[in-house]
C-alpha cells in the first residue's frame, strides 16, 4: 500500500468513525438557527478590464442542525469586480451542507460544500443577463458562544460560470442563533 492511499484511507476510516458517535457539542443545541457573516473573497485570476483585489461582501443562511450534519439554505451578495466605471457584485442563492469532522465542548470543526445560482449586478447598464452558477467547498470552525449563539470562523474556494467564469477564495466570520 502507498504512503498516499494509506493517509487516504485513515483520513476515511477517521470521518466514518466521528460519523458514529453522537452530536457535535459545539455546534447549536438547537435544530433551527440563524447565521450571518462578513466576507473578504480573493480572486484566483487577475482580468485586464477589471481591478482584481481583496473585495467585501455578506451572507446570511438558515441552518437545520442534525447530529454532527446540517444544511443551510441562504442569500450571498459579494462584490467580485471594480474598474473606475463599473462594479460588478455576485447575488445568489445557495444551498450549504456541512458535516462536523472533529468536535469538542466549545469548538467544532466542519468541512462545507456550497451550490448556488444568481445574477450579477451592475452599478450601471452592462450585459450581464445569463445565471450564474456558483460551486465550491471549505471548512471552518464553529466556536460555541452561549447555549443558543455560536461565533463562526471559514474559509472556503468557490467557481462561478456564466457571465464573469473565475474562482474566488473567501474568508468569512459570522454570529449563529439558535432558534
Amino acid at each position: 500500500m502507498t504512503r498516499k492511499s494509506l493517509r487516504r484511507s485513515a483520513l476515511f476510516t477517521g470521518l466514518f468513525l466521528a460519523g458514529l458517535l453522537g452530536p457535535a457539542a459545539s455546534q447549536s443545541l438547537q435544530r433551527l438557527s440563524l447565521q450571518g457573516s462578513g466576507a473578504a473573497l480573493f480572486p484566483t485570476t487577475e482580468d485586464p478590464n477589471f481591478e482584481s483585489e481583496t473585495r467585501l461582501g455578506y451572507e446570511v443562511q438558515a441552518r437545520y442542525t442534525f447530529s454532527r450534519f446540517s444544511i443551510g439554505a441562504g442569500y450571498q451578495r459579494s462584490t467580485v469586480f471594480s474598474s473606475p466605471d463599473l462594479n460588478l457584485a455576485l447575488s445568489l442563492g445557495f444551498v450549504e451542507p456541512r458535516y462536523v469532522v472533529a468536535a469538542g465542548s466549545t469548538l467544532a470543526f466542519y468541512l462545507a460544500g456550497r451550490l448556488g445560482a444568481g445574477k450579477l449586478v451592475c452599478s450601471d447598464a452592462c450585459l450581464a443577463r445569463e445565471t450564474n452558477l456558483s460551486y465550491g467547498g471549505g471548512g471552518g470552525v464553529l466556536i460555541k458562544l452561549s447555549r443558543r449563539v455560536s461565533g463562526d470562523l471559514g474559509a472556503q474556494y468557490f467557481q462561478v460560470s456564466g457571465d464573469v467564469s473565475s474562482g474566488f477564495g473567501m474568508l468569512r466570520a459570522g454570529l449563529s442563533i439558535g432558534l
